[in-house]
């Protein structure tokens, strides 16, 4: 324990603070040395945690890639998509339909009326007199102040009596009557009751429209659309005749848009895009971390750059701080053989041949399918010749499947690897040294961390702790001897002090 009593320099002049901390540097070396070792095994063992993320990342996309599914995604297809397209729903039970269409559906419709009105600048100018007419049995009044607009907005007012709406269009100056709802039953019956006024400068008239739309006045001077009921369609799907409600429903799974009159083929067939976009994917993603690890065991290495100690950093701004800890941080993993090794494996897994019963030669090989490995300084760089992969696709997809995902069940490992597709090959590879990878550096994941690293720093804790408290025992001896002559001193002062005013 520290002394309690710190005589500094009182009697002796020194300073005694300066002289016991400069003493205690040396004394703190040992000390420094397993502090920056500390730092840089947790360096180290954070960069392996990094590199173990990245391998897990890549073991996903490698996991599937082992799976068929992969290979198997389906599409629909419409032999003519002028006759019929289609879109998948849900699970359809086959993979094939054939679809006839001998009469397309048709929708009910709203009967409608046209009238153009005349002597008047535009919506908002007024009538000039007053008059009635009936929609219906429903009085519609028109005073000399109103306007179209107005008038416009009356017969809107009463659609749900009449089911008849109206609307304007200033362009051809334009009044258009159209029921609320559609189908045989729908009709709009127009009659005045002493004229639509001396000029009728609405233009209206009377006569009724409806899905037979016999009179006269509205047949021939004005434009209009009869009501009608919807008309089923007739459809034939795998030889089976059908009667649909709409050009657009959903049979057995699969949504058929009918378009025309015809007969066409709906397919199930591969997706050769999602296949194509699954493979290039993955091998982006294998670039993208083969890379990053490239790096890493390449660094350069500052031997000149230790991990700065606390009172290093007091000095220093955090940009300088960040700039050392770049270069003592740098170079950690350098040449690391667990990170070199799953490198050099992963590339000899993907240009090795695959062999085994049932194994197309011609697919047997990465290369065979477009994807070839850059040069030497590249260190396997993967590069994807599109035209060559998709035609591989097309030509024999399972051969594709088979190249990724087949599986061995020999016991032999020799056999095993140059049995097993090349996803399983690298799914293993990959496992393997993520295995080993969290042996030496630990998980995140883990409360408890019993890797070789986490060891290693248990032991420099431990280590640590024993320094600390014997440099407190050091710092305290030294104070003691300080304090005993500045004691002495003070004693030898006084005496003296004495004996001279004896001698006066």
């Amino acid at each position: 324990m520290i002394n309690s009593i710190r005589m500094s320099g009182l009697a002796s002049g020194l300073d005694t603070d300066t002289l016991v901390k400069n003493l205690m540097k040396a004394e703190k070396a040992p000390l420094n040395k397993l502090l920056q070792k500390k730092q840089t095994e947790e360096w180290k063992r954070d960069q392996f945690r990094e590199m173990n993320s990245l391998l897990l990342d890549l073991k996903n996309k490698t996991f599937d890639m082992k799976l068929q599914g992969t290979y198997q995604k389906k599409v629909l297809a419409s032999g003519n998509e002028n006759l019929v397209a289609a879109k998948q729903k849900g699970v359809p039970s086959t993979s094939n339909y054939e679809v006839k269409v001998t009469d397309l559906a048709e929708a009910a419709k709203a009967a409608s009326v046209k009238f153009t009105a005349s002597g008047l600048a535009d919506g908002s100018a007024e009538i000039g007199e007053a008059f009635d007419f009936k929609i219906g049995a429903t009085t519609i009044s028109v005073a000399a102040t109103d306007n179209i607009n107005s008038i416009i907005a009356k017969v809107n007012s009463n659609s749900s009596v009449t089911g008849v709406t109206a609307s304007y269009l200033q362009d051809d100056k334009s009044i258009t009557f159209t029921t609320t709802t559609s189908g045989a039953s729908a009709a709009i019956s127009i009659t005045n009751t002493g004229g639509f006024g001396t000029s009728n400068k609405l233009g209206l008239s009377t006569g009724t429209v409806n899905n037979s739309a016999t009179i006269t006045d509205f047949a021939t001077n004005k434009g209009f659309q009869s009501s009608k009921d919807a008309k089923p369609g007739n459809v034939q799907i795998n030889g089976i005749a059908y009667q649909v409600n709409s050009s657009t429903f959903t049979f057995d799974g699969v949504e058929f848009n009918i378009k025309a009159v015809g007969t066409t083929q709906v397919s199930l067939k591969p997706d050769e895009d999602a296949i194509f976009k699954s493979i290039k994917e993955y091998v982006d993603k294998y670039n993208e971390i083969t890379n990053k690890i490239n790096t890493k065991i390449t660094e350069a290495t500052y031997r000149d750059f230790k991990p700065l100690l606390a009172e290093e950093k007091e000095s220093l701004s955090e940009k300088q701080i960040e700039q050392w800890e770049d270069k003592a941080k740098s170079g950690l993993l350098r040449q690391d053989s667990l990170l070199s090794n799953v490198l050099s494996e992963m590339r000899l897994s993907l240009s090795s041949n695959l062999q085994g019963s049932g194994i197309d030669s011609k697919y047997d090989n990465l290369s065979d399918i477009g994807i070839t490995s850059g040069s030497y300084s590249e260190k396997g760089k993967l590069y994807i010749n599109e035209t060559k992969l998709r035609e591989a696709i097309s030509k024999d997809g399972n051969a594709i499947m088979d190249l990724f995902t087949k599986t061995s069940t020999s016991t032999d490992p020799a056999t095993k690897y140059k049995e097993s597709g090349l996803a399983q090959r690298l799914y293993d590879q990959i496992n393997s040294t993520m295995g080993k990878l969290t042996e030496k550096a630990g998980s995140i994941a883990s409360l408890v961390d019993n890797s070789t690293i986490g060891k290693g720093l248990s032991r420099l804790n431990t280590d640590i702790n024993k320094w600390s408290t014997r440099l407190v025992d050091i710092e305290d001896r030294y104070w003691k001897r300080f304090t005993a002559m500045e004691t002495a001193m003070s004693k030898a002062n006084s005496q003296s002090g004495w004996l001279s005013q004896q001698f006066k």
